[in-house]
């Protein structure tokens, strides 16, 4: 026999109370957030290593970049070939026959500090293959002229540079005949998870630094790259721009087609048909007729929302009440007349559901949308980013735009009630809920007026 508690919870076709329903919608959100942390701080993971300053050596078979994972005892191999190779170039000198060494070698050498020298801001992205640059940047940074801001190095690596400043002092503006010495790898501790399982702490921080993230000064390298927020720009100007247009196109010919038979026949076989063409296999015919900006872009959000917009529409036209009509014409409205001042005004709260449900639908066209021609808006990021496995910068794309749809749907959901105040509307959404509960707390904005008693006579 079922509990009196669990029938509260569940039953056929009533509506929770305002606290469970509450209570329930966070849950909503809760639940795979836990589960998240759960997959993602769990015990079962091992340690690994993620370099930080990395280095070659002919001695190993495989070539290690900043930011790839290691094992602690591919780790181990790995900084102890270094140091092997380092300890050769130092005995040969002592010995007073150092290892040769050609300019292309030392040059390598020398841009193993690059990554560091970005992440503290002594080089920019394009001085990656500069090699003056970074050559003066050994010397200054031997000299002391530098100082580590975000990535300290080792007091091994410090030396190292100094020896190796010493020797590209004596060589003046030519590179050394000699071997330099390698930079020892560093590493710091990280959870050997997979690639795609980022941890929800590295999702935020990643996400505040996007969104807080200022436009490179026009000196910069990278200065033509835009920030999180002008992308985000870009991909609600994609969205907003095709939604208006199918809207714009579907409502008059949903309507038309929801009325009158003769213009359903007409337009809801093919309309229909249409619907099931993939919307991307058309990206090359739109490309070639409205180039490669934004033209096939808004074009795509209106050729996928478009046929299911015009189908939306014209049944909830058909699904206006009869009477209503035959009322009218009984009153002697004709044909524009019946259209304009009892269809429209008729299915107008329901046009508004659809509208909402139709906007949200449109936001499952942007990434494709965005990555014909020149890519653009939020999809070049999760693109760009997600080829190179870096997901704690795809994630928080992905998120903006989930959290872009369902807050707007929420935001028209409660406008609802203002547009069509003379329809029941459901407290559904979680903006009503919240403002429900608010006015719970905080009481009516003004005090009611006083009652009034009528003097007896």
């Amino acid at each position: 026999m079922k509990s009196p508690a669990a029938g509260r919870w569940l039953m056929v076709r009533k509506e929770l109370d305002q606290s469970r329903a509450s209570l329930i919608m966070a849950l909503s959100f809760l639940l795979p957030l836990i589960i998240w942390c759960i997959a993602s701080y769990g015990p079962w993971w091992k340690a690994a290593r993620q370099i930080t300053v990395s280095s070659e050596s002919p001695r190993l078979q495989n070539i290690y970049s900043v930011g790839d994972r290691l094992a602690p005892s591919v780790w181990k191999q790995f900084s102890d070939t270094i140091t092997q190779d380092n300890k050769e170039v130092t005995s040969a000198r002592e010995s007073g026959q150092p290892v040769a060494g050609s300019a292309r070698q030392n040059k390598k050498i020398l841009r193993q500090i690059y990554p560091a020298a970005v992440a503290n801001g002594w080089l920019t992205h394009a001085q990656e293959i500069d090699d003056e640059a970074i050559r003066k940047t050994w010397l200054k940074l031997a000299s002391g002229e530098l100082k580590t801001k975000t990535q300290p190095l080792s007091k091994e690596n410090l030396n190292i540079i100094r020896q190796n400043a010493e020797t590209l002092s004596k060589a003046g503006v030519e590179y050394p005949k000699e071997a330099l010495l390698k930079l020892l790898p560093e590493s710091i501790e990280e959870v050997a998870r997979p690639v795609y399982l980022i941890p929800p702490d590295v999702v935020a921080t990643s996400f505040w630094k996007g969104i807080t993230a200022g436009k490179p000064d026009d000196g910069e390298a990278g200065a033509e790259r835009k920030t999180l927020l002008e992308r985000y720009g870009e991909s609600w100007r994609t969205i907003v721009l095709g939604f208006l247009l199918a809207i714009v196109v579907a409502i008059p010919i949903g309507v038309l087609a929801g009325t009158f038979d003769l213009i359903s026949k007409l337009v809801e076989p093919f309309v229909n048909f249409f619907s099931y063409m993939p919307a991307p296999a058309f990206g090359v015919v739109l490309m070639a007729i409205f180039g490669l900006d934004l033209g096939p872009k808004i074009m795509l959000v209106f050729l996928g929302t478009l046929p299911s917009a015009i189908l939306t529409i014209s049944k909830t036209t058909r699904g206006l009440d009869g009477s209503l009509l035959e009322a009218a014409q009984t009153l002697g409205a004709n044909q524009r007349q019946l259209i304009t001042t009892v269809v429209l005004p008729g299915i107008l709260p329901n046009l508004y559901k659809d509208l909402r449900l139709l906007f949200g639908t449109a936001w499952t066209w942007l990434v494709i949308a965005e990555l014909l021609g020149f890519k653009s808006g939020l999809a070049e990021i999760i693109d760009t980013h997600g080829r190179r496995f870096q997901f704690d910068i795809v994630y928080p794309a992905i998120l903006l735009i989930g959290l872009s749809g369902f807050f707007m749907d929420q935001i028209l959901a409660y406008l609802a009630r203002y547009f069509f105040p003379w329809v029941d509307q459901p407290k559904q959404g979680f903006l009503s809920r919240f403002f429900s509960a608010r006015s719970r707390i905080l009481g009516p904005s003004s005090p009611p007026a006083a009652a009034t008693t009528p003097a007896s006579p």
